[in-house]
């Protein structure tokens, strides 16, 4: 099968490596000319616990000139969604389809917007990578990845990409509530990535040290006030048990302490951001995750972005 990735940061580098070692051609599409440019030379470079390895991938721009691809799987920062939807209009095959695995919310809709809801899936993924360089990345924690059709039923296009992803090593888990799968993630999000961003502190670290646990006990207050308000069934409905088992024993560096470490771009706007916009249009207010998304915004705006 013919599969694109757009974004070759930390997941899509893991995503894509896994993916093309199963047997798949594989294309990493990406805006930055370095990361294009060390892929094509050096592959892939992708670390596990147990092993090192060098995956041979295709890279290009978004706007190279592409035989279609059946799958695009999107990886990249959600700043850029309307562009990605377009170049994923341009890239896919007439029969074929796109997913986000994205964290946050409102990406399904970007793509959605410009795809239809036919074209596209709804996904999450529970791995964990850190960006050790353009086209190297490290597997630091396995874990699902949820996929399903925005209505909830089950197509061709789930049990294809289930069989990819299954072959790539990925444990995959299908549902048919995948709206209520991203805002159980948009939970874990919202309660973990700001408050490592700006503590330092890995997401397992953040149980131990009571202000920053207790700070999380009222960013999930507002998270969960939200969901009721809006009506969203969530997936896992001990969502608040979950985050907190994860904050005594996964010892990983989210996303966003990564991108404030190295001076990048945050995505605190689909995140806590998105949250507090929710919360708006719902006449609720959500100080917490607010005060968070000025903080981590503030952060960016220090290092230049």
């Amino acid at each position: 099968m013919r599969i694109m990735i757009i974004g070759s940061g930390a997941m899509g580098c893991l995503y894509g490596a896994k993916i093309a070692e199963s047997g798949h051609e594989v294309v990493m599409i990406d805006a930055r000319r370095e990361v294009v440019d060390t892929i094509n030379r050096d592959g892939i470079r992708l670390e596990s616990a147990d092993k090192k390895r060098c995956i041979e991938v295709a890279a290009t721009m978004p706007d190279g000139d592409l035989e279609a691809a059946e799958v695009i799987i999107v990886l990249s920062h959600t700043d850029a969604n309307p562009a990605v939807a377009i170049t994923a209009k341009r890239l896919l095959a007439q029969n074929g389809f796109a997913i986000t695995l994205q964290n946050g919310i409102g990406n399904v809709e970007a793509l959605v917007e410009t795809l239809g809801s036919q074209r596209v899936l709804g996904g999450i993924s529970y791995n964990s990578a850190t960006g050790l360089g353009p086209g190297h990345t490290k597997h630091t924690n396995p874990g699902p990845t949820w996929i399903g059709e925005i209505d909830g039923h089950r197509s061709s296009h789930i049990d294809a990409l289930q069989d990819v992803l299954e072959g790539a090593g990925f444990e995959t888990l299908v549902s048919q509530n995948i709206t209520g799968v991203i805002w159980n993630k948009l939970g874990v999000a919202c309660a973990i990535h700001p408050i490592c961003a700006l503590t330092g502190l890995m997401a397992g670290e953040i149980g131990s040290v009571p202000a920053a646990d207790a700070l999380q006990d009222r960013v999930l207050e507002e998270f969960l006030a939200v969901v009721r308000a809006k009506g969203v069934t969530l997936a896992k409905l001990e969502v608040v048990e979950i985050i907190k088992d994860l904050c005594k024993r996964v010892m990983v560096k989210p996303s966003m302490r990564q991108h404030i470490e190295r001076g990048l771009p945050t995505e605190i706007d689909a995140q806590n951001g998105a949250l507090v916009r929710q919360a708006r249009a719902l006449d609720l207010h959500t100080p917490y995750n607010e005060t968070l998304t000025l903080l981590v915004q503030a952060a960016n705006a220090n290092t230049g972005n």
